[in-house]
């Protein structure tokens, strides 16, 4: 099965640790600076192709070093670049990723090509060939919300594929979400925000009052990511919480939504059903924050299923 992921394409540059009152002090000594690949689509278009994923990427990247360094990393982990468009008008959007003591990530970013990905951008002949089209940048990029995804999706589904779409939230492209929102997930089969995004767009915290909001709509799948406490799923007839693996020590979060939809996506390929989708994705998830890097802890597909099976094993499941 192939996968396309449509989205955000970002140079990412990750420093720390980085302590709280940064600002007050003329010095201070880090670790060596990683340099990576970010955005959500990408990473998760990196770290589904590392799980021996056959992954096509569309999104934008500047004429420079970053989106050279995009481009030469996606080829280096096997993801098909045809998709990708070099725009001239704007640099390749970068992040430097800050880490606290305790690993957790503030970003200082610069995304201005955020707002030139538009529905034309993306080939017919990727969405044709897809079976499963991945949107991972709702509420982000301003083109795709007002009308971009809801034709993205409404393609997918008319040569067959099945629409899993996460968010991103980006305050400077956000714009009225009631008017672009509805017709976007009448079209979206999944829908795997975290509970930050899923609250911005109903307005509320409660997760059944999430899934009622959601459960409106032609949706098959809702599922909410809880961070270190797991996700919460549901196909509207079933709700699950489900647990993360706690046996990895947490080393950087960037990236662990990211990976978590790449472990998601993966296991969707191999025909696992949703809620068995969404204990792999936990698994990939609690992989990845064990090491440095947006994607730094995605294993192979191999030690992904060794690993599995030790924790359900453990778990008694």
């Amino acid at each position: 099965m192939k996968i396309l992921s449509v989205g955000m394409m970002v140079y990412d540059t990750v420093i720390g640790p980085v302590p709280n009152n940064i600002l007050s002090i003329d010095s201070i000594e880090i670790d060596s600076p990683v340099q990576s690949c970010g955005g959500d689509a990408l990473n998760t278009a990196i770290g589904a192709a590392r799980l021996s994923c056959d992954v096509m990427m569309c999104g934008k990247v500047g004429d420079d070093l970053y989106g050279r360094f995009l481009l030469d990393e996606c080829k280096k982990n096997g993801v098909d670049i045809s998709g990708v468009k070099t725009d001239c008008t704007a640099p390749t959007p970068c992040s430097f990723a800050l880490l606290d003591g305790t690993g957790e990530r503030h970003f200082l970013s610069h995304r201005e090509m955020f707002e030139k990905l538009s529905y034309d951008d993306i080939s017919e002949v990727l969405i044709k060939d897809a079976d499963i089209v991945y949107m991972g940048s709702l509420l982000a990029m301003k083109q795709m919300d007002d009308g971009g995804i809801e034709r993205l999706f409404k393609k997918a589904h008319e040569y067959g594929a099945v629409t899993v779409m996460d968010a991103a939230i980006n305050e400077k492209a956000n714009q009225n979400w009631e008017e672009c929102l509805p017709a976007i997930f009448e079209e979206t089969d999944v829908f795997f925000p975290s509970l930050l995004e899923a609250s911005a767009i109903t307005k509320s915290s409660s997760l059944q009052e999430i899934a009622a909001y959601f459960s409106t709509y032609h949706m098959k799948f809702l599922g909410v990511k809880l961070g270190g406490k797991g996700c919460f799923v549901t196909d509207y007839r079933t709700e699950r919480f489900i647990d993360c693996p706690h046996m990895f020590p947490v080393v950087d979060t960037t990236g662990a939504g990211d990976s978590f939809m790449a472990g998601f996506l993966c296991a969707m390929t191999h025909g696992n059903d949703f809620f068995r989708c969404a204990e792999f994705a936990s698994l990939i998830g609690s992989l990845n924050v064990s090491k440095r890097g947006s994607v730094g802890g995605v294993p192979s597909y191999e030690e992904a299923v060794r690993q599995f099976y030790i924790w359900k094993k453990g778990n008694n499941g």
